[in-house]
């Protein structure tokens, strides 16, 4: 199977915004799909750096309104590869099948144990990518516009709190408490 060029331009992107040593790792499924991810891995013991290639293919659709664009999912984590290339694969996976719907703010919930079972995090939040730079997250391709939503861990209390009072909350407390959001095992800030 021949690889799009859009998703060459992706991974083109990824390369040169993140630098790193890069590689591109795919995921099968029984239903004939895969999902491919790029990780970088930064050579100054910054977190594990991994997104999506191809899920932007799909485009975005808000309240049955077309936004024009589709969506890659990102994040950065001092996690090891096999499990975070897995994460955002399933994760792609599921929304691809029409498992899930995603949007900025979306809260996914119980998907961080089954792949980081020692963490102290549950969920994942989907915010603006804000890792890389303000100039990172959104990439114009032949086929089209590629957004990137980035994968936030958080606790049950975390959750609890952005249900209750809002994300606005928690992101103040994250901030606030000067949490390392890149950290699987860190405290809840709840």
């Amino acid at each position: 199977m021949t690889t799009p060029a859009s998703h060459r331009q992706i991974a083109a992107h990824l390369a040169t915004e993140w630098g790193g040593e890069t590689r591109v790792m795919g995921q099968s499924y029984h239903d004939g799909s895969s999902v491919n991810v790029l990780v970088s891995a930064d050579a100054e013991d910054g977190p594990l750096a991994a997104s999506t290639i191809g899920l932007s293919d799909m485009e975005l659709v808000l309240d049955e309104e077309p936004m024009g664009f589709g969506v890659e999912l990102c994040a950065a984590l001092f996690a090891d590869e096999t499990p975070l290339v897995a994460l955002l694969a399933d994760i792609a996976h599921e929304v691809r099948s029409g498992g899930w719907a995603i949007a900025l703010g979306t809260i996914l919930p119980d998907v961080i144990q089954p792949y980081f079972p020692g963490s102290t995090m549950q969920h994942v939040l989907l915010v603006h990518p804000f890792f890389w730079g303000e100039a990172f997250g959104v990439f114009d391709h032949d086929a089209g516009r590629a957004v990137w939503l980035q994968l936030i861990p958080i606790s049950d209390a975390e959750f609890r709190l952005v249900e209750d009072e809002g994300i606005e909350a928690l992101e103040d407390r994250l901030e606030a408490s000067g949490a390392d959001v890149f950290d699987l095992l860190r405290p809840s800030v709840v």
